[in-house]
């Protein structure tokens, strides 16, 4: 998303790169409508660190396969399209983006503050010309791979960022978009987020 003002990139084990890479992807996805050449990329499985093994079934590598083989039969306008259809619409979209959507209307604007306050303990802003308030799920991917892949941070810090800001909100967003009669690649966008979050969430609970 780049959507946040920092320092550079720093050279990671190969562990940490793949997160790092899988938060770029989903927030990329995220923020705008793919366009072709990245759906050939995640069809040829070089986004994202690289397709898990083939011998690994857990959910993961079944999520990512499956969003391999919908890029592949997916074409640039039928993501444009998608993503205004689900995401910006006319009025309401049919499905909001933003987190905080996702969580007691009594605690969005707490959630916010925190947010807010977390960013500027690491120094982070906003972009100009970047009007999303900060819980846009987009911008939530980007700051964990900043806090792996640019300022790198302890895994306490990063799993307190995940646990309060992108777990339980960004889960529910995902089933909201699987299970909209009109998604189609986001569907497989959402899975593969949802999985992903899943793996985090048990790595960080060990």
């Amino acid at each position: 998303m780049n959507a946040m003002t920092g320092d550079a990139e720093v050279t990671l084990e190969a562990e940490e790169q793949a997160r790092a890479n899988v938060y770029a992807l989903l927030s990329r996805l995220f923020v705008a409508p793919a366009g072709a050449d990245l759906l050939r990329a995640i069809a040829s499985g070089d986004e994202s660190g690289g397709e898990p093994g083939a011998d690994d079934a857990g959910e993961f590598a079944v999520g990512w396969r499956d969003l391999i083989k919908t890029a592949g039969d997916t074409q640039e306008a039928a993501v444009a399209d998608e993503y205004h259809d689900l995401f910006v619409g006319t009025g309401r979209p049919e499905v909001s983006l933003y987190v905080g959507a996702y969580t007691a209307r009594s605690s969005v604007d707490t959630m916010l503050v925190g947010l807010r306050r977390f960013l500027a303990e690491h120094g982070l802003e906003r972009r100009s010309g970047v009007n999303e308030p900060e819980d846009h799920i987009a911008m939530l991917f980007e700051i964990m791979r900043f806090l792996i892949h640019v300022q790198p941070s302890t895994v306490d810090e990063q799993k307190r960022f995940f646990d309060q800001f992108l777990w339980t909100g960004g889960v529910s967003l995902c089933d909201a978009i699987s299970e909209h009669p009109r998604a189609r690649f986001f569907r497989s966008v959402a899975r593969f987020a949802k999985c992903f979050l899943f793996v985090e969430h048990e790595a960080f609970a060990m």
